[in-house]
């Protein structure tokens, strides 16, 4: 493991000691640069490096350092800092924080709305608590079980697949299964 290099973002300049290393193009944030292959100034900036985006010619960014295996600034000193942060977020986050970082669409509170649900053709009433643009949540019509595919019939006689994700008490969670476009200008 001692050919890994670890990079990271260092307040000294490589620009310090010009003397000790000779002259190298670096790229400079917060100023303007121009590249040293065509002399325009449109940059793709990375961790490292910085690309010119006009011919490509890449320079090493000013501010990054080279932390070696190895010593206090190595991969493994650096791989434990970023494991207790990660610990320290974690035990800060209540768990409904957490189960919400893992939605992927935003949830809309839509208490009172009442769609179909259509088990095995059969039309069920489904009382609905939120909905999103990958499912909904709602009270369970008959017992439903996981895995359980169903049609979901919107107030405008539009039938969207889904199938039953969860079911936890009175509550079933469905997931379309493919991500719907809701019309969020309308607050009925």
């Amino acid at each position: 493991m001692s050919g890994v290099m670890i990079y990271q973002r260092a307040q000294r300049d490589f620009g310090v000691d010009l003397s000790a290393r000779g002259h190298h193009v670096v790229y400079r944030a917060n100023e303007s640069n121009r590249c040293p292959g065509c002399g325009r100034a449109q940059w793709y900036v990375g961790r490292i490096t910085a690309e010119c985006g006009f011919c490509g010619t890449a320079v090493a960014l000013a501010e990054a350092k080279w932390a070696g295996a190895s010593g206090s600034g190595g991969a493994a000193a650096i791989a434990e800092k970023l494991k207790v942060a990660g610990e320290a977020r974690d035990a800060a986050l209540s768990e409904e924080a957490r189960w919400a970082e893992r939605r992927q669409h935003e949830r809309i509170s839509s208490g009172g709305r009442t769609l179909q649900l259509l088990i095995d053709g059969s039309p069920h009433a489904f009382a609905i608590q939120n909905i999103s643009a990958g499912g909904l949540m709602g009270a369970d019509p008959i017992g439903l079980e996981p895995h359980t595919k169903v049609q979901v019939r919107f107030e405008g006689g539009i039938l969207v697949p889904a199938e039953v994700k969860w079911i936890e008490g009175p509550l079933t969670g469905l997931a379309f299964t493919s991500p719907v476009l809701l019309d969020l200008s309308r607050s009925d």
